[in-house]
C-alpha cells in the first residue's frame, strides 16, 4: 500500500515534536507542539491554524485534548491546561485554567496521554504519574519507575491500565487502582552484540486490539515488538533506523 500527501499546513518556525488528534465534537481538529515553543490548533478541513499559544519558556514536549473543552500542553516540569474556546490565532496567550506540576518541580515531563478528564505523564527520571484535571493539585505518582528516562505513555481505551516505555528498553503495564507495575516486557538481544546500532530504547507504544498482543512498541533499533502475558515477539528490521511515533 502506498500513501500520498493530500495536504500540507504551515505555521511553526521550528521542528514539530508532538501531535494529537481531536475526538468526538473535535474530530476535525489537530494539535501540534514545536521547538519554536508554541502550540497550535489546526482545522483539518481547511488545513489552517485556528489557534496559537505562545510564551512557553522551553520546547513543547507533548500536547493533547483533555475533557470536553480543554487542551493540555507539557513544557519542562509543568502541564498547562487551557480552555480551547479561549485560544485565538492572533490573540494574547490565554490564561491557564489549571497547572499540573512535578512533585520535585525539576524533572522534565517527556510525554503524556489523556482519557476523559485524566492525564497520564512520564518524566526524565522514569516516573509515571496520573492526574485528574479537575483536581490538578493532587497528581498520583505511581510506585516504582523505569531505570532510565521514560519516553512514552498510553492509556488503555477501556481498561484501567496504562503502558509506558523508556530508555531502559522496557515496556511496563501499570494498574491504575493499585498504582503499581503489573507487567514488564523487554526485547530479546538481536544479532551481533558489537554491531553499531541504536539500543532498543522504547520510543513509541500503543495498546493493540489482538488477543495475543496486549501492547505494541516501536524501538530505537528499528524493531517493533508485540507483548502480552504469554511473552513477546519482535519484527527486527521494520525500519532502518529508530521508530519515533
Amino acid at each position: 500500500m502506498s500513501l500520498k500527501e493530500v495536504a500540507r499546513s504551515y505555521g511553526h518556525t521550528a521542528g514539530v515534536t508532538t501531535l494529537a488528534a481531536g475526538y468526538n465534537s473535535r474530530d476535525a481538529l489537530l494539535l501540534s507542539g514545536s521547538d519554536d515553543r508554541t502550540c497550535r490548533i489546526w482545522d483539518t478541513r481547511t488545513n489552517k491554524s485556528v489557534g496559537k499559544i505562545s510564551g512557553f519558556v522551553d520546547d513543547v514536549a507533548a500536547v493533547d485534548f483533555v475533557g470536553e473543552n480543554s487542551i493540555a500542553v507539557a513544557c519542562g516540569p509543568t502541564i498547562c491546561i487551557y480552555d480551547q474556546r479561549s485560544v485565538g490565532i492572533n490573540a494574547q496567550a490565554p490564561d491557564t485554567t489549571a497547572k499540573i506540576k512535578q512533585a520535585d518541580n525539576d524533572s522534565e515531563i517527556m510525554a503524556m496521554s489523556t482519557r476523559g478528564d485524566f492525564i497520564a505523564y512520564v518524566d526524565e527520571d522514569g516516573h509515571l504519574s496520573v492526574c485528574d484535571v479537575t483536581d490538578p493539585e493532587n497528581p498520583a505518582r505511581f510506585t516504582g519507575a523505569h531505570e532510565e528516562l521514560a519516553s512514552c505513555v498510553c492509556f488503555h481505551p477501556e481498561e484501567a491500565i496504562v503502558a509506558t516505555g523508556g530508555c531502559d528498553n522496557q515496556v511496563r503495564i501499570w494498574d491504575i487502582a493499585s498504582e503499581e507495575t503489573v507487567s514488564i516486557f523487554k526485547p530479546h538481544p538481536v544479532g551481533d552484540a558489537n554491531r553499531l546500532v541504536n539500543p532498543p530504547f522504547v520510543y513509541a507504544l500503543d495498546f493493540a486490539p489482538y488477543e495475543d498482543c496486549t501492547v505494541v512498541s516501536g524501538h530505537a533499533d528499528g524493531r517493533m515488538m508485540c507483548s502480552s502475558d504469554d511473552g513477546s515477539f519482535s519484527w527486527h528490521e521494520c525500519h532502518g533506523y529508530s521508530i519515533s511515533a
